[in-house]
């Protein structure tokens, strides 16, 4: 609690190059242990590159232990095994699916008590002393390396007690009867020559990308040499870790720890609370909290994703009949466009082209307390999924995070929602924005094809809302 003398160290990792950067540093200057835990990991260059940094470190002798859901797993039985060939390595799946082939989606439907709830952790873990805990999973469009698509997202690096925590989070999925090793599940046998060749292949992939354009303008920028000359803003602070039990995925009453934890500093509110979260849906619950919050004169400002900016349009569905309601209970609500920068710094070369969708899952109070970490403010998050996050007590850290927020909802990056008449005396959203500095105001969602509102709105008539 505030006032402790057991505090840690926080760096918000905003950017998602220097976020890249930060978890090949932790790998680097590992000399025991690495535990990563997360939801997807690609096996695209990002992927590859973390890969061959976890093998060298494997090499040398670091214990290093992978803790993946089984979600996004289709088909890659070899490639998991190649990894638990080496003798420092060990990769566990996380509630596996039985069907390891062309009918995993059909038991995701038929099972889905089961086999729909997932484990939605994201932690990064160097010797029980630094971690990284956020929105980010492993993949190149967390950290600006794709085309189409790139995430505006937000981790945080933590440096002291609060590791332990966070370590022993980590102890608690990979010990339960629901991380099960990969050479039990694929009986897969990984020759010798396999696995040179593997390692082979993923140096020649660090090789290629160590020459590219895009690491050479990350390893030279600013975050990276703060970080070899130790020179990172560390805010020190109280934090108080949160994650729901592993038994969560069973559906046991009392393993949702992340959500009710977080309530009470919402409850206890006095003036603002700024909410950030991709897949917002916030059900009769939340439109409930929100007029209370309304009662209380708070102000309440809340960023998610635009229909033409999510990647998930189903979510959208479900959230989008909520809008009237909460604008109604005064909750100023936001929608990043599919152009949005707020947090690019290497303008002059990531990709300007790629389109932008919000993934940071982050919540402001009172200017003085943070939550940042896996959790969406959707019924999912809060029912279904486990999750994991941290509230840290620090104004300093909250004013960088709400510097963040007003970056990412300002008009040239976000929509603003009004609930106003139109010229017929009806009541209708309207959507705020600017467009190089020129007011423009829409009358239906921006930037979205015919076919992708026709789609939200059939989804939106769905009984599917709990699984969204």
């Amino acid at each position: 609690m505030p006032g402790s003398d057991n505090q840690s160290a926080f760096y918000l990792l905003s950017d998602n190059a220097d976020a890249l950067i930060a978890r090949l540093a932790l790998v680097a200057l590992a000399r025991e242990t690495v535990d990563i835990q997360y939801y997807i990991i690609h096996s695209d260059a990002s992927g590859q590159l973390l890969a061959h940094h976890l093998i060298e470190a494997a090499d040398r002798g670091v214990r290093v232990r992978i803790l993946v859901d089984d979600i996004n797993l289709a088909g890659k039985d070899i490639r998991l095994n190649m990894f638990n060939a080496h003798p420092n390595i060990e990769l566990r799946i996380f509630n596996p699916l039985i069907n390891r082939g062309i009918f995993r989606n059909l038991e995701l439907v038929l099972r889905v008590n089961r086999a729909g709830r997932r484990m939605h952790n994201k932690a990064f873990i160097m010797d029980n002393s630094a971690a990284i805990i956020g929105g980010r999973n492993i993949g190149d469009e967390y950290f600006d390396d794709r085309t189409q698509l790139n995430f505006v997202d937000l981790d945080l690096l933590s440096v002291g007690p609060v590791v332990n925590e966070i370590s022993q989070s980590f102890n608690d999925y990979w010990s339960s009867n629901w991380a099960i090793p990969v050479n039990e599940i694929s009986k897969t046998r990984i020759a010798a020559k396999q696995f040179i060749s593997f390692k082979k292949k993923l140096r020649d992939a660090w090789s290629e990308s160590a020459n590219s354009e895009y690491f050479k303008t990350i390893s030279h920028a600013g975050f990276s040499k703060r970080l070899i000359e130790k020179k990172l803003p560390f805010v020190m602070a109280d934090a108080e870790l949160f994650y729901d039990r592993p038994e969560k995925i069973a559906g046991k009453p009392g393993t949702t720890h992340v959500g009710p934890s977080i309530v009470p500093y919402v409850d206890a509110s006095e003036d603002q609370i700024l909410v950030t979260s991709p897949y917002f849906i916030p059900g009769k619950d939340g439109i409930s909290m929100f007029q209370q919050l309304r009662q209380k004169k708070i102000d309440v400002q809340v960023l998610t994703n635009s229909l033409a900016a999510t990647d998930v349009f189903a979510v959208h569905a479900g959230y989008e009949k909520y809008r009237p309601a909460l604008l109604r209970c005064g909750t100023k609500l936001f929608e990043l466009k599919p152009t949005a920068r707020p947090n690019r710094i290497f303008k002059k070369y990531f990709r300007s082209s790629s389109q932008a969708s919000l993934h940071a899952k982050y919540l402001v109070i009172d200017k003085k307390e943070v939550f940042i970490g896996s959790a969406n403010f959707d019924p999912r998050s809060r029912n279904l999924n486990t999750e994991i996050g941290m509230v840290i007590h620090s104004e300093e850290l909250a004013n960088q995070v709400i510097d963040l927020f007003t970056k990412s909802t300002d008009l040239e990056n976000s929509y603003k929602i009004v609930l106003t008449n139109d010229e017929n005396g009806k009541q209708r959203l309207f959507w705020h924005t600017r467009n190089e500095s020129l007011p423009v105001t829409y009358q239906k969602e921006p930037h979205t094809s015919l076919a992708r509102r026709i789609g939200a709105f059939l989804v939106s008539l769905l009984p599917v809302e709990s699984l969204l």
